[in-house]
């Protein structure tokens, strides 16, 4: 989906525009290399959920 930043600005503009109250996040496990996934699960726990839910606290 891209760099973090612009996975959160993705994911914060989809509940902006929809009014979610949920994010359910699908990551490929067929496709990429093992170890590309294993980074992209730990940027989305480190980078990605933090500054979603440091967002969502500001509204």
């Amino acid at each position: 989906m891209g760099e973090p930043n612009q996975v959160v600005d993705k994911i914060l503009s989809l509940i902006e525009m929809f009014g979610l109250t949920r994010y359910v996040a699908h990551i490929d496990v067929g496709g990429p290399a093992h170890k590309d996934l294993m980074k992209a699960i730990e940027l989305y726990g480190t980078k990605v959920v933090p500054e979603i839910r440091k967002s969502l606290k500001q509204q």
